[in-house]
């Protein structure tokens, strides 16, 4: 049992380095890559836009391709393993970029690999319970933002880099590629040895079990069904047996041996075809109003912050002269606070439901772009107003997507089927991926027109207002069983309500 602990504990510790170093790759190569792409390939603003979207739309079409990965074989770890090979090789291009064709080229290939993020939150949402699992999806995307915050001390070393490497020449550009190149080189070595895929949790049973083992999930199958379906009259007369056995076959099947694995492999193998019928079978889900407008609301809110993200380095160039220095310092201060802020979510997530944490998040970030637009669409470069302006402003925006990220997630986890997470959680990153590649062709083309671009991103914060408004009673996650289980990561440390990544 102590070594079955010792995986939960590794696999935990592998999963929070993949976010941090998510976190890390877009804080390292986002302030330099303007001036990278410009001064030195004489790239233009709406080719940096192209740029900072491809990482993008490589990840968008990658991540439902990911997410049927695992619904097919469950093997998140070679999953992990595969998208890690592209992190590596798209930052290796990117550091040996010999145009602004290769920089380009680079952010696709690295893309990738990120795209497998879909994969890891259908893990998570498998393996945790209803209750937890807005927290944990706070924690968890906390830790990217605690990459983000040191990211930028990153660059600050990588600054002063000036040496050739072979043919190669490392400088404060180049530099950033090379060091994301090795840090996933490490993350690859990390997940061989430390990550492990954790079985499943069942919520109505009284302790955690492995999916694949037949003559216990059968039963537990009745079981979730009869509550589910609105009442006691379908749970099996065994129930009580089959809780007992569930309990007398834990060690065996927690052991995670060799043997077990081929065991695994075989059952998964024999049962192919059923289980990609019913992946496709489940995804017609999606079609359903409410989530519909959870996409549809990801893909707004992802939309116009991306298109912020695009224009605050150029706008802060142009506005205030800021160079790669002080934007590092103002992506450290950002990454600060939404920490601290994914910290109030996963606290406050336990008094209010996801539909209102939505809720706070439109509003502030509705908040923030009527600001920009009173005070900021007809600024003129080095006026007194702009530098608070802009701190106000990106105060507010910070503040408030972490409330609306963290509850999109997870409530549409909560609103589809256990069996199809990697399909959903791919379609909802794919949703992300498109607002992140015309959130920033948008952004960055109309730097010398800020009325428009605000106006625009305002009009579509109203929209989604009402659209929510109009749903707003099927925004919510349905009851869930008395019976409840601690997720597996619940048990990681000998506090066993202590959720993943805490």
């Amino acid at each position: 049992m102590e070594n079955v602990k010792k995986k939960k504990v590794l696999t935990k510790i592998s999963i929070g380095l993949f976010f941090l170093f998510a976190g890390m790759e877009y804080a390292v190569i986002l302030p330099t890559m303007w001036l990278y792409a410009s001064e030195r390939f004489q790239a233009e603003s709406w080719f940096y836009g192209i740029i900072f979207a491809a990482f993008s739309f490589s990840s968008l079409i990658m991540s439902p391709l990911f997410g049927m990965w695992v619904d097919y074989t469950r093997n998140t770890k070679a999953c992990i393993l595969f998208a890690n090979l592209f992190e590596m090789g798209g930052n290796f291009l990117y550091f040996i970029a010999w145009s602004k064709y290769w920089i380009l080229g680079g952010r696709l290939v690295a893309g990738i690999g990120a795209g497998v993020s879909s994969a890891i939150f259908a893990q998570i949402a498998r393996t945790t319970t209803e209750e937890e699992r807005t927290s944990v999806y706070s924690i968890a995307m906390g830790l990217r933002q605690f990459g983000l915050l040191i990211g930028p001390g990153m660059n600050v070393f990588l600054k002063e880099c000036n040496f050739k490497l072979g043919p190669f020449k490392v400088d404060h550009y180049t530099s950033p590629g090379l060091f994301m190149a090795a840090i996933w080189l490490l993350q690859e070595i990390l997940m061989i040895f430390m990550y492990y895929d954790l079985p499943s949790v069942n919520q109505n049973d009284k302790e955690p079990v492995f999916t694949e083992k037949p003559q216990i999930t059968n039963g537990l199958h009745a079981n979730k069904e009869g509550i589910t379906n609105g009442g006691l009259s379908h749970l099996p007369d065994n129930i009580g047996s089959i809780n007992t056995a569930a309990k007398d076959n834990l060690c065996e099947i927690s052991s995670l041996n060799n043997s077990d694995s081929a065991t695994v492999h075989k059952r998964r193998s024999s049962s192919v075809s059923s289980h990609i019928v019913d992946t496709w079978r489940l995804s017609k889900e999606l079609m359903r109003e409410e989530i519909i407008i959870i996409l549809a609301s990801q893909f707004i809110m992802f939309f116009n912050e991306t298109a912020f993200e695009a224009l605050f380095t150029p706008l802060s160039n142009h506005l205030l002269g800021w160079k790669e220095l002080e934007n590092s310092v103002a992506y450290c201060l950002i990454a600060l606070e939404a920490i601290l802020t994914f910290v109030l979510v996963s606290k406050v997530s336990k008094r209010l439901s996801d539909r209102w944490l939505m809720v706070i998040g439109v509003i502030f970030e509705g908040l923030a772009l009527v600001w920009y637009l009173i005070m900021l669409a007809d600024s003129k470069p080095y006026e007194a107003k702009i530098l608070p302006t802009v701190i106000v402003g990106t105060l507010i925006i910070v503040f408030g997507l972490p409330f609306f990220s963290v509850a999109n997630i997870s409530l549409l986890s909560k609103l589809t089927d256990d069996k199809v997470q990697g399909v959903v959680q791919g379609f909802q990153r794919s949703s992300t991926g498109v607002a992140m590649i015309l959130g920033p062709m948008w952004g960055g083309s109309l730097v010398d027109r800020l009325f428009l671009l605000l106006a625009v991103m305002f009009g579509l914060e109203v929209f989604l207002a009402i659209l929510m408004a109009l749903s707003f009673g099927r925004l919510k996650a349905p009851s869930s069983s008395k019976l409840d289980m601690p997720s597996q990561y619940a048990e990681i440390s000998t506090d066993e309500n202590k959720p993943l990544l805490s």
